[in-house]
Parts: C-alpha cells; sequence; structure tokens
C-alpha cells in the first residue's frame, strides 16, 4: 500500500509508514508475538504453517553498514576529504548543513553521531513500494543507563538500486526521567547538535506482528502539521502571536515565539522578520502506541535583519559573522539562512505539540548582507 500523496507548504507529500524500533529501545512496541496456536485436534495434527515474514525495503544488515558508514563518515567531516565523505552518504536538507559548516571553523554542531544501542526502523516493502524509499535509526550516547534523549537518523533511496543516505536527524525523550544515584547525570547529547527536548517522553512506536515499521493510516492529515508550523513561526517581529490553534504552548512552541518576539527598541533599533519554508524530501509517519503519531518535518527559515535607527553587529565568534565574511563589521541588513528539523506528537484530535527541534539553535546555511 503506497501512502497518499497530498499538497501542503510548496511540496508533493507522501506518507507512509509508522513504525517501531529494536526491542532493545523504548521507542518500541509491538514485537512479533508468539503464536499460541489453535487446540490440536490430535497427536497427529500439524501446526499450522508460519505465514512467511513480509520482505523488508533494505535487509537489516544492510541497514547495518548504511548507518555505520554514514557514522564513520559524520565523525571524520572536519579532516582532509571529509567534505566529499559526507557528500557520499548524506543528502538535502542534511548535506546543505554539512556544507554551510565547513566555512564555519568554531561550528558547535559536528558531535559525533551516538552509535549506542541502534535500533531499527524498517518497513516492509508491500506498505512501500515505491521509491522514494526510507528506514530510520533510532541511537544513543554512551551514557545509555541515564541518558533519556535519542537521536532518530532518516535514511532515504531516491530511486531503485540507488545508495542510501541520511536526509535528516532529530532528537527526542523516549524513555522517563530517570532515578539518578549520586554522581549520574544526563549526558543531554543532543546540546551539542543545537536540538531541545521536551521533557515528556514520548509513547513507544508501534509495529506489525512480523516486526516490520507498519504504515499509518492517517498520514495526509497528520503531515499538515509541517505547513502549520512554517505559517506559525513565520512572522515580523514584535507581531508574531504566541497562542495557536494547532500548537500546544510551551517551551518549544509559544516560548519559541516569544523569544523571536523582541520589540524593535530591544533590538538595538533592528527589525526583524522570520520566513519558514517547509523543504527537503517529506519523512515518515510513525504510528505511536498510545494513538498519536510521531512526525518530523525539515524547514528553511529565513530571517532579514533591516537596521532602522542602529546598525547590527554579530560578534566576532558568532557564525553568522564567519558566514558573513568576518572582520565582525556593522551591517545595515542582512539575510540570515538556517535549517530547522522538528519534530511533532500529533494527537486524532487536538493541538499538536513539539518533541524536539533546533528551532531555538538553528544550523546555518547561509548569510548575506550590506554593510554600514
Amino acid at each position: 500500500m503506497v501512502g497518499p500523496v497530498f499538497g501542503g507548504g510548496g511540496r508533493r507529500l507522501r506518507m507512509g509508514f509508522a513504525g517501531g524500533v529494536a526491542a532493545c529501545a523504548v521507542l518500541v512496541s509491538g514485537c512479533a508475538p508468539s503464536g499460541t496456536g489453535g487446540k490440536a485436534s490430535g497427536p497427529a495434527s500439524a501446526p499450522p504453517a508460519a505465514a512467511p515474514a513480509p520482505a523488508l525495503v533494505i535487509g537489516k544488515e544492510q541497514a547495518e553498514k548504511v548507518f555505520n558508514t554514514f557514522a564513520w563518515e559524520q565523525s571524520q567531516f572536519r579532516k582532509p576529504g571529509g567534505q566529499a565523505g559526507i557528500a557520499s552518504v548524506a543528502t538535502d536538507p542534511l548535506l546543505a548543513e554539512y556544507r554551510a559548516r565547513a566555512g564555519v571553523p568554531f561550528d558547535r554542531g559536528t558531535a559525533p553521531t551516538p552509535q549506542t544501542g541502534p535500533a531499527y526502523l524498517i518497513p516492509a516493502e508491500r506498505d512501500w513500494p515505491g521509491h522514494p524509499r526510507w528506514f530510520a535509526v533510532v541511537s544513543r550516547n554512551h551514557s545509555q543507563k541515564v541518558e533519556r534523549a535519542a537521536m532518530m537518523t532518516y535514511f532515504t533511496q531516491a530511486e531503485p538500486g540507488g545508495q542510501w543516505k541520511a536526509a535528516a536527524m532529530t532528537w527526542m525523550h523516549d524513555k522517563p526521567a530517570p532515578q539518578l544515584g549520586e554522581g549520574e547525570f544526563e549526558d543531554r547529547g543532543y546540546e551539542r547538535f543545537g536540538f531541545a527536548v521536551r521533557d515528556k517522553e514520548v509513547a513507544a512506536v508501534t509495529r506489525d506482528a512480523a516486526g516490520a515499521a507498519a504504515a499509518a493510516p492517517a498520514a495526509e492529515e497528520e503531515g499538515r502539521v509541517c505547513g502549520r508550523y512554517a505559517d506559525y513561526l513565520s512572522f515580523t517581529a514584535p507581531n508574531g502571536d504566541p497562542e495557536s490553534e494547532h500548537f500546544a504552548p510551551g517551551r518549544l512552541t509559544s516560548d519559541v515565539v516569544r523569544d523571536q518576539n523582541h520589540p524593535e527598541e530591544e533590538s538595538g533599533g533592528m527589525r526583524r522578520s522570520y520566513a519558514l519554508e517547509v523543504t527537503g524530501p517529506t519523512l515518515p509517519v510513525l504510528r505511536l502506541a498510545d494513538g498519536k503519531s510521531l512526525v518530523t518535518c525539515s524547514f528553511v527559515r529565513t530571517d532579514h535583519w533591516q537596521g532602522t535607527s542602529w546598525k547590527v553587529r554579530f560578534g566576532k565568534d558568532d557564525p553568522r559573522n564567519a558566514l558573513l565574511g568576518g572582520g565582525s563589521a556593522y551591517w545595515r541588513k542582512a539575510t540570515i539562512r538556517h535549517s530547522l528539523t522538528v519534530t511533532f506528537e500529533v494527537p486524532p484530535q487536538g493541538k499538536a505539540d513539539v518533541v524536539g527541534c533546533n528551532c531555538r539553535k538553528p544550523a546555518l546555511l547561509s548569510a548575506e548582507g550590506t554593510a554600514a
């Protein structure tokens, strides 16, 4: 069954599978149950033949190789030849982020990909017969005992026989708050990637009886959250409205609007506007055990800084200054482009919530300006 195709955010979107991860991860439920079978009719009765497991869009061993190769190239990104290496295993929007980071020597977003206890979300071919195809990997940092947050990396294959490449990374809590002992602390590795996560964990992800990532039944409607979020965070300060009919208030929703909504006089005489656009390939919808869904979207955010009575000066160590050419000059106006990855928890009814995003510290893509 191919997921529905629909329009939104200037793209044709195809949503498809819901899934789960291997039993070692908390973001999992619905592992294949052992069959109880029917009552035997006699000693000579043979048990019914088990149905063959459905073919997956990628084999487990191949998926492991794809993930491990990506993790290695990501760790070598700053070394000679690293940019060619990452281009061989990543695609946009993630690849665009790495290319921009090459121009920022002190970039904070190049921490190694967590590799502890990777668990694989792989849909069945019957549920995703066309292309592009997807699988995802959930992994953690080494302090797995107390680390609540997990990274989810999405991989895509654009065409039959094509190479699988990483397209997006996001973070979320999939464990409840731990009872920390003396000297124990959460690693919060997501902060090294510029992400913030909601405190409350997401429910486990469902899988079908054979363990394959199952198709999401309401992907078309759930996917509309991407365009709604773009509308929500597109405004000219101080006119952003933190209240929304679509999103629950919180640190990663209404507080983000308030943080960007400084009045002109608080911004040193600079008028700022923000424009979000849904971009990149559409990522699959994951069905959660509590009936909600997990939707991850990629965005490009364009910030326009326009001087009124003052000029803007980015700090010497500000990565925006590096992309503008360095020198810590004064600017009458500047246009800064960022890459955002946002993961939503979408209920069947009611407001969506953001469970993880780099919306407070988005990855820089480009910067240009008019010097004073």
